[in-house]
């Protein structure tokens, strides 16, 4: 399974949140996973110009800010030309089945799609950020 967008949106969570000179080290070491691969997905961000670095020093911050910062924008962005549901194209063409399947799942795969997209541009960074709060403070009560 691609987590490439959860980790995405962990890396800007944390760079909103910290004080601290965010690296991909101390991102890899939140994530729980690797400084090489956090530097990849930094690469997509930085192309989508959603975050930049910090001159004369290590470090990374917003572009956006958090509450213009959508969901969809960071989805795009580490999936530049992604499509989510993908029709298998090796049906059998004589089968009943493999001939048609292609027309019927095509309109539900693309609602799918742009109910997805327009879920994710209703929420921001900011909301993203807050929701984690709010979650937190439910488990310390």
């Amino acid at each position: 399974m691609d987590t490439k967008f959860s980790i995405a949106l962990h890396i800007l969570v944390y760079i909103e949140e910290t004080k601290d000179i965010v690296t991909s080290e101390l991102l890899a070491k939140s994530v729980g996973t690797n400084a090489s691969y956090i530097r990849k997905i930094i690469i997509l961000l930085k192309s989508a110009n959603i975050i930049e670095s910090k001159q004369g020093k290590k470090g990374m911050s917003l572009k956006i800010a958090s509450d213009e910062l959508t969901l969809d924008m960071v989805y795009f962005a580490v999936y530049p030309e992604k499509e989510l549901l993908h029709i298998h194209d090796t049906s059998n063409q004589e089968c009943p089945v493999g001939e048609n399947i292609r027309e019927a799942l095509l309109p539900i795969f693309e609602e799918s799609e742009k109910q997805l997209i327009l879920n994710l541009r209703k929420e921001t960074l900011k909301s993203l950020v807050e929701n984690m709060y709010n979650i937190y403070n439910k488990k310390i009560k």
